[in-house]
């Protein structure tokens, strides 16, 4: 068999791997725009030693009553209590403060409540209560720094911050119902207006941090895309003007080839060294450019992201191409993006590798792929009619060789497995991966 005729007997030409790997960029780019990246719960900000006297700081409205007791005619032991109770409520409402704003670690997310909000937030009602109805009538106005820490404090989701104001509101109302030093109009008036809006203000707050994180994450979320989008342009181009070039020339050093052989088998004075030599050279010209297009083909293939829905297009592609028909499972491709995407690129590459390896080296007339969870890993079976084990992995594949031995990296990398094997007509590759990612 002469050099052209075991060319054409690899599989597919070049230009089917060309399409084929323009088809995968492209599904991979819709596949990429339809699915984007979840956004995570966006935090604003970051610790800071003194952010918390933000909302502390305010706690001078307290002065004005504590003043009024230290003036009045209350007994000292009386005046002590006061001051106690104010210097616990402080403390409390502090607390409360440092832990929306810590001075150290990581800011909460601002649309949940922080650890330990809401029995600070029983605390200072408690105090306020008992305050406002047996101590001192004057310090009702703790509600309002109740009412300003529900809206601070607890978990935007479902309304909860909102009724927790409404709450405080509420039990400040029952407050001035109960007690004859404060039940008028006018008190509740001067009282519920700063409690409901102190504790909305504060909400308000924290939804428009919640908004200019999302405009944050949505702003990273562009430059991904950008990022993505520039990645796939230079790989096209990068294939398009090496590729076709490199294509050329192979074509051009084969059909030397057969020209230099023809003309040395028609010598009439027998045996050529010169044209055996420059039949050599020409070659190894033609095993060079074949090579280099294969690594720069598996360069291009890195700046794409690996998916089994992009992998199965492509597997179509050239199968058709190579005159093999190829049954895949629906369930291949709608598992891209419902597992985790390491374990997924990892079993996108097993469906790539088995599909080359049956175009090059099986014979085959049919290849089956499946994809089944079993318990919490994911099972891709690819499965062809051909020549069986030895034929389908190649020569530089003997269970160990290049292509199955990077799938094994790539899966051992994700806690996954490999398994090839079968006679002639059913030969198996069986690959697993872990369908979440390890905690650790």
């Amino acid at each position: 068999m002469d050099v052209w005729s075991k060319r054409s007997a690899e599989g597919p030409s070049a230009t089917a791997e060309e399409g084929m790997a323009g088809a995968a960029e492209w599904a991979d780019r819709l596949a990429y725009l339809d699915s984007p990246p979840k956004m995570r719960h966006p935090r604003v900000g970051q610790p800071g030693r003194y952010k918390w006297l933000f909302a502390a700081v305010w706690l001078f409205y307290l002065i004005d009553p504590v003043a009024k007791v230290a003036g009045s005619h209350h007994a000292p032991g009386f005046k002590l209590l006061v001051y106690g109770v104010v210097a616990v409520f402080v403390v409390a409402y502090c607390w409360l403060a440092n832990a929306v704003y810590p001075k150290t670690g990581s800011v909460g997310v601002v649309n949940e409540a922080p650890r330990g909000v809401l029995p600070i937030l029983v605390v200072m009602a408690s105090i306020a209560l008992v305050t406002s109805l047996w101590i001192y009538p004057d310090l009702a106005v703790m509600w309002v720094y109740v009412g300003a820490g529900a809206g601070l404090g607890l978990s935007i989701r479902n309304g909860v911050a909102f009724r927790g104001v409404l709450v405080a509101l509420g039990l400040m109302t029952v407050c001035v119902l109960v007690s004859s030093d404060l039940r008028s109009f006018s008190t509740w008036l001067t009282l519920s207006f700063p409690i409901f809006f102190a504790g909305m203000s504060t909400l308000g707050i924290r939804q428009m941090a919640l908004l200019i994180g999302e405009l944050r994450e949505a702003r990273t979320q562009v430059a991904r895309l950008a990022a993505n989008e520039e990645r796939l342009r230079l790989a096209r181009d990068l294939h398009d003007l090496t590729g076709h070039s490199l294509a050329t020339i192979t074509l051009k050093a084969e059909l030397a080839q057969r020209m230099m052989a023809k003309a040395r088998d028609a010598a009439p004075d027998g045996p050529t060294p010169r044209l055996d030599a420059a039949l050599k050279e020409v070659e190894e010209i033609e095993q060079v450019s074949r090579q280099t297009l294969t690594d720069i083909r598996q360069a291009v293939s890195g700046y794409r992201r690996a998916t089994l829905a992009v992998e199965v297009a492509s597997a179509h592609a050239a199968l058709e191409a190579a005159g093999i028909k190829l049954d895949a499972s629906p369930e291949v491709a709608a598992a891209t993006g419902e597992f985790d995407a390491g374990s997924e690129a990892a079993l996108a590459w097993s469906l790539r590798e088995a599909v080359t390896n049956a175009i090059r080296h099986s014979g085959a007339d049919r290849v089956e792929v499946t994809l089944v969870r079993s318990g919490e890993e994911m099972v891709l079976t690819v499965r062809n009619d051909g020549r069986g084990l030895a034929a389908t992995i190649g020569s530089t594949d003997d269970c160990g060789g290049h292509g199955l031995t990077g799938l094994r990296e790539r899966l051992d990398a994700v806690g996954g497995r490999l398994s090839v094997g079968g006679n002639d007509g059913d030969f198996r590759l069986v690959a697993a991966a872990p369908a979440r990612a390890s905690a650790g």
